[in-house]
């Protein structure tokens, strides 16, 4: 499955990037990113994330980028990701 084709495509460790989706709701974007940073172990994401509002405003694309040292810590963000209620979509 999903962790089989991790580890034919990519060699860990290795950093790994995730495309989140938010609401543009004031505070979502920084808890997504705390949640985020506190889930790999990092103070804070810093450079790790780029923000890119919608046309309209009414979402926020997130570009992270998280260290990851095994495909299993991919699933445990996706997983992650999956609980936070800030979050529209994520790839």
């Amino acid at each position: 499955g999903a962790l089989a084709l991790l580890n034919a495509q990519h060699t860990f460790p290795s950093d790994h990037r995730f495309h989140v989706i938010v609401r543009a709701e004031v505070g979502s974007t920084a808890r997504v990113s705390a949640s985020l940073a506190a889930l790999c172990g990092l103070e804070a994401l810093g450079d790790r994330v780029v923000q890119v509002p919608s046309a309209k405003g009414t979402y926020v694309s997130l570009r992270v980028t998280l260290p990851c040292e095994a495909a299993e810590a991919v699933l445990a963000v996706y997983a992650h990701l999956a609980t936070l209620p800030e979050v529209v979509r994520y790839l």
